[in-house]
């Protein structure tokens, strides 16, 4: 994001996994409220997987309830390639249990935020 003593300064980029397109597009504007910050968004776990490897972002945001790769696999996959391992990661979901959560964080997430419920219904 800093990149030395540059006036210029690259916009964030930031990359939302999330197959919800409605609530892909609430995290979009919501972040991208700031000048500086750019949002991708990809619905699925392949998509995100190709994303990354093509251009690594800045952060990803990413649901676990995703079809076919779920966001576990994405995390673990991500962590395991030297390229990407330091990625700063957000996990956005449904899953409130403790144990989600818990799980999440192990899998390598920096973070691991439940959706507001009024996001979800």
């Amino acid at each position: 994001m800093a990149h030395g003593s540059s006036t210029l300064s690259a916009a964030a980029r930031i990359l939302v996994v999330e197959d919800e397109a409605d609530i892909a597009g609430l995290i979009k504007h919501a972040l991208e409220r700031r000048a500086d910050t750019r949002v991708d968004i990809v619905l699925n776990g392949s998509a995100a997987l190709a994303a990354v490897t093509a251009q690594p972002p800045d952060l990803m945001i990413l649901d676990l309830n995703l079809p076919g790769l779920d966001g576990a696999e994405v995390c673990r996959l991500v962590r395991a390639r030297p390229a990407t391992a330091s990625l700063p990661i957000i996990m956005l979901t449904a899953r409130t249990s403790e144990d989600d959560r818990v799980a999440g964080l192990d899998l390598g997430a920096d973070d691991y935020v439940t959706k507001p419920s009024a996001c979800v219904s």
